[in-house]
């Protein structure tokens, strides 16, 4: 634990001096890797830390939801659903290519091919006649890239001015509130997140009730060493989840899926220029919204680039909708054939 701490700590620094967007995400979630796949050391993430990072991040985009903003979504839900549902049928089309060589079954080859509800899609992929084992890897493969590549692609292509609107930070003299609001947010989103059985409910049930709560408060948001706390948290979740024996797994197939999600993501990326230009959207904002995967490592880098956290929330959760609503009808289909 310490080495890991120890490694986490060091990358975190050196990314920092680089001034690299979201260092303590991708920092944490480089040293889980370095831990688990060069130094071989086996460590179970605690899921009730993960769950923890998940409501800190959604607590800290709900206290900055804009609700004017959130109206003005209106007369852009036909385009949002419409890139929504073309990237759907593209990705499950480049899926179906991991089952051509008869190594998987169609039903395996999509559940671990569609973009967004990593952990929702693993859950069902069993009971839906999926290899769950594979689909788990497959899908935080394709997070782990994406939450990797995603701060560098945004620093070199987009250029962020950090500028926009961002999670608010309260003063020092505000801390009690502040620690407040977010004790509650987190508390009573987890538990709507279970009860209602959100999806994604670790991120949407504290961020639905931040947006409500939040005025209650004052002018106060989630506290920056928390929000920090929350990326370490997220990153140290998804990377330490790989491990050797994981990526044994896939070994004949890991050439292709990588190929298959590099598609996917140079999809989704042409979605989200076009979603940008649809909707008046500068590019940052486009290419976030569409963005296959990772959906929290996706918020955090909004919040550290100025974001419009609002459209991508929206869009991100139009699809994530889609797909998981849409799973066992599409399931039921392949069956029918």
């Amino acid at each position: 634990m310490l080495l890991l701490a120890a490694i986490v700590a060091a990358l975190i620094g050196i990314l920092e001096l680089l001034h690299v967007s979201a260092a303590m995400l991708i920092g944490a979630l480089g040293g889980a890797l370095v831990f688990s796949l060069l130094l071989r050391q086996d460590l179970r993430f605690p899921e009730p830390l993960y769950l923890l990072g998940q409501a800190l991040l959604g607590a800290s985009i709900g206290a900055s939801i804009d609700l004017d903003t959130l109206r003005s979504i209106g007369g852009d839900w036909p385009i949002v659903l419409l890139v929504s549902l073309a990237t759907i049928i593209g990705s499950v089309l480049l899926g179906l290519m991991l089952s051509a060589r008869g190594t998987i079954t169609p039903e395996t080859a999509i559940f671990s091919s569609v973009p967004g509800g990593a952990s929702g899609l693993t859950v069902m992929s069993r009971d839906l006649g999926a290899d769950d084992r594979v689909v788990t890897v497959l899908q935080y493969l394709r997070v782990v890239i994406i939450v990797a590549s995603l701060p560098f692609i945004v620093n070199l292509v987009f250029h962020p001015s950090g500028a926009g609107t961002s999670a608010r930070t309260p003063s020092t003299e505000h801390l009690v509130p502040a620690l407040a609001f977010t004790a509650v947010s987190v508390a009573v989103g987890l538990l709507l997140g279970r009860f209602a059985r959100l999806p994604a409910g670790g991120v949407f049930g504290p961020m639905i009730v931040a947006a409500v709560t939040h005025g209650w408060f004052g002018t106060v948001g989630v506290p920056q060493v928390l929000q920090q706390a929350a990326f370490v948290l997220i990153g140290l979740s998804v990377g330490l989840r790989f491990t050797r024996a994981a990526l044994a797994t896939i070994r004949s197939l890991l050439p292709l899926a990588l190929l298959n999600i590099v598609i996917v993501m140079t999809m989704c990326a042409a979605m989200g220029a076009w979603l940008a230009q649809m909707t008046g959207l500068n590019s940052l904002d486009g290419y976030l919204a569409t963005t296959p995967g990772g959906f929290s490592a996706v918020l955090a880098i909004a919040t550290t680039t100025g974001g419009d956290l609002t459209f991508v929330t929206a869009a991100q959760l139009v699809r994530l909708l889609i797909i998981l609503a849409g799973a066992p009808v599409f399931v039921w289909f392949l069956r029918r054939r």
